[in-house]
């Protein structure tokens, strides 16, 4: 990395020590150039003045700001990096966390690249490209996969037709990134399923299933019966519905278990029907092994604290459980 120190808040950059800088070649964008221009005319905000970070699922990051506030103060300005992206009139593309730590400094010039959209693509396209996939100034936050889920959702729906899972991944891969294909692919079909669930099925949470379930069954619930509702997730969920089962058997009532489907199209809900209802069998089928456990032996315990792992730093022994 390096840095040439700036004054803050006055000092001025100089274009110069950007001279050894490779400006890069955009998918969305043609690149204009590098410009000093007055930190006040860069535009960061919506019209409520609000700050938006828009690749981020998350928003604005205020650590990350600060972090970057703390460098410029302390190192001066990164000249080894691609400089916060606008576009000729100032819309900023991308650097909302640089932005905001220049505000925060009162700084009062700073060196922007300046880009122009390429034809037949629009801002929120450029804004995939970069606020996703440029973030190598110091310090840095990589963009995460929850951050590519939320832009590929705003993607699909600027499409005019729904695009395919490998569709998503070309656009996904087309974003410098590191995450693996698999990662990709499963975030995609993912994104995807949801996408088309919402329109072919009606959407449930557990309470939401549970009121129906009620509702529809009315007076043939058993009277000393419990709903509970348990969907087609990943096992976190039977296995957090069994527990529960447990509990309300111990409260003197009759487990009512119903299932319901999360992000699975109509296509494919008689599968995951069958598919949850083979996982539930294999639960209950654990419990009857531990069940004859207790009735054969009365010492069984299926949990039971047998020590804790030593974590006190020159008091406890690390070879041994503390009991």
């Amino acid at each position: 990395m390096k840095f040439e120190k700036i004054n803050v808040p006055c000092g001025v950059p100089n274009l110069d020590w950007f001279k050894n800088l490779e400006l890069p070649k955009f998918r969305t964008a043609n690149v204009i150039g590098l410009e000093i221009r007055d930190c006040s005319s860069i535009i960061y905000t919506n019209d409520k003045g609000q700050e938006i970070n828009v690749a981020r699922s998350t928003g604005t990051d205020y650590v990350n700001r600060e972090k970057i506030r703390n460098s410029i103060e302390v190192n001066g300005i990164q000249v080894d990096v691609i400089p916060p992206v606008i576009l000729r009139d100032g819309t900023s593309v991308d650097g909302y966390t640089r932005g905001g730590a220049l505000n925060g400094l009162d700084q009062e010039k700073w060196v922007y690249l300046v880009v122009g959209l390429k034809p037949g693509f629009s801002i929120e396209d450029l804004k995939d490209e970069l606020g996703l996939g440029c973030n190598n100034h110091s310090p840095s936050k990589p963009a995460t996969e929850d951050d590519f889920e939320v832009r590929l959702r705003n993607w699909i729906a600027r499409q005019e037709n729904s695009p395919t899972v490998q569709e998503c991944m070309n656009w996904w891969n087309s974003i410098p990134h590191s995450f693996s294909q698999k990662v990709v692919e499963n975030r995609c079909n993912k994104v995807v399923n949801n996408i088309m669930a919402s329109s072919s099925m009606v959407s449930f949470n557990k309470e939401a299933a549970e009121t129906l379930a009620k509702k529809i069954l009315k007076q043939k619930l058993p009277e000393n019966a419990s709903v509970i509702a348990i969907n087609n997730g990943n096992k976190t969920y039977y296995q957090r519905a069994f527990f529960e089962a447990l509990q309300v058997v111990a409260d003197g009532k009759d487990p009512f278990p119903v299932g319901f489907l999360q992000n699975v199209t109509a296509e494919k809900a008689d599968d995951e029907r069958k598919k949850l209802t083979k996982q539930i069998a294999k639960l209950n089928k654990m419990f009857r092994v531990a069940a004859e456990k207790y009735n054969t032996d009365p010492t069984f315990e299926l949990l039971s604290i047998e020590g804790f792992v030593p974590q006190a730093l020159g008091i406890e022994d690390p070879s041994e459980l503390v009991r």
